[in-house]
């Protein structure tokens, strides 16, 4: 009786494993067809650093700093992890870091990546594949919390007064004044050079006042692919100058982003008494980098 338990039992299993296996229907259509809800685990993580787990599936990041998650390591055999999915939620105020382990990668296109940032608002699922050379993880699917395909960075630079005006300051190179850097910390523009053009005015021509201003930023290099300046001059004193101002360029030199502008008064050309168009006065560059994402 025994003996026919056994193998009527190993027939039913046999059954099972060679068939489509439902859960509250007798009628599956699938490997696994669930008639009914799923429950996987969910886990709030506050930490900063949070290393994910083989058991780990839907994680929500609520902590108040920016936070660095890592992907398990791909094996072989039974940490192979083929077809595992995480789906990640940042509802806190900062971002997360979502990287891949020690010789693992993320393929968000074809080109492999060792992380992707989920910004605040943000949610992502990755999925791990088979491929251990173009991408172990894929960024499967993403959702951005507001329709924006723009980064942007916002600051007001300061515009030294002339080489040739009645009270003038001295042009240099290799950010030999200091008096007219912006910011502070990392988030701070240095003027490295500073070059004056004085006015010109012949029976034949004029040439407005102008200066060619190098600023380089001491923070981390902007990613400046895709990244379009836009500059507007400003006058906040009782000077009545009015200025241009025009992109030269933008690049990455040496470790530092650097951008070259050309600033020209316009209202006037030449000398009205005691007012010179080589100006004196310091005066604003309002800068704006907006960078296109996709």
């Amino acid at each position: 009786m025994k003996i026919k338990n056994f193998i009527a039992s190993f027939l039913l299993l046999s059954l099972f494993f060679n068939a489509q296996v439902g859960i509250k229907t007798s009628t599956p259509n699938s490997t696994l067809a669930v008639a009914g809800s799923l429950g996987a685990d969910y886990k709030q993580i506050s930490t900063t650093t949070y290393a994910i787990t083989a058991t780990d599936h839907y994680l929500t990041y609520n902590g108040t700093g920016n936070a660095t998650f890592t992907l398990p390591v791909i094996g072989t055999g039974t940490t192979s992890y083929t077809g595992r999915i995480y789906k990640i939620k940042n509802i806190s105020t900062s971002g997360i870091t979502l990287q891949a382990s020690s010789g693992n990668t993320l393929r968000i296109d074809n080109t492999p990546v060792t992380s992707f940032v989920i910004p605040t608002g943000a949610y992502a699922e990755v999925v791990n594949n088979s491929n251990t050379t173009g991408g172990t993880w894929d960024l499967s699917f993403t959702v951005l919390p507001k329709p924006s395909n723009v980064e942007i960075y916002g600051i007001q630079l300061s515009i030294p007064p002339h080489a040739g005006g009645t009270a003038p300051v001295a042009d240099w190179t290799n950010h030999a004044v200091t008096t007219y850097d912006t910011g502070t910390g990392t988030d701070a523009w240095w003027v490295i050079s500073k070059a004056s053009f004085a006015y010109a005015h012949t029976a034949n021509y004029s040439n407005a006042s102008r200066m060619t201003l190098t600023y380089e930023y001491q923070g981390t290099p902007f990613n400046v692919t895709n990244m379009y300046p836009i500059i507007t001059a400003g006058n906040n004193s009782s000077f009545p100058d009015v200025f241009t101002a025009s992109f030269v360029s933008l690049a990455n030199i040496g470790g530092k982003t650097r951008l070259t502008v050309s600033v020209s008064r316009i209202d006037f050309i030449g000398n009205n008494g005691s007012n010179n168009s080589n100006w004196t006065g310091t005066f604003l560059l309002n800068l704006l980098l907006a960078r296109k994402l996709y």
